[in-house]
């Protein structure tokens, strides 16, 4: 059993959101697949365009604010205003586009549409449970010594 001194670690690393987007994918396709098994054409199409709305919202605020921290604050204010509309619009007429053309499971798509934030929230909810564990479990230095000496 490792010894860790170190303080506990934040929240948030520098790849916190690349984990957050190859687990949501991941997740997303596991429960697409998943959905195949219903043999409905509709669930899983709802299924797959709010999975991806969800991780295309994700994407697009993340790279939002890594350009908002590399450039001058001025610009920042203008920039986040000019995306959110942007991105909004789009996606807001991509939900518009699939309600209108094609006949769509309200739940399905929900559930897609929440992928991303759960997967936050499984993150962020075990890193703090870990965290919790290091901090409350104290194991005396003794006991591991004994245990790892070797005995003649």
């Amino acid at each position: 059993m490792p010894i860790n001194n170190k303080a506990p670690s934040s929240l948030f690393d520098e790849n916190f959101p690349d984990r957050v987007l190859k687990t949501s994918v991941m997740l997303s396709l596991i429960i697409i697949a998943g959905s195949l098994s219903y043999m409905s054409f509709v669930l899983t199409t709802s299924l797959a365009i709010g999975c991806f709305i969800s991780i295309a919202l994700f994407k697009t605020t993340w790279w939002t604010i890594q350009y908002a921290v590399r450039h001058k604050r001025e610009k920042i204010k203008g920039f986040f205003l000019k995306i959110s509309f942007l991105k909004y619009f789009i996606i807001g007429t991509m939900l518009l586009s699939a309600c209108l053309f094609l006949e769509i499971n309200a739940a399905a798509m929900s559930l897609g549409l929440s992928m991303v934030v759960a997967v936050i929230i499984m993150k962020v909810g075990s890193r703090l449970f870990v965290n919790y564990l290091n901090r409350s479990i104290k194991v005396p230095l003794e006991n591991i010594k004994s245990s790892f000496s070797i005995k003649k």
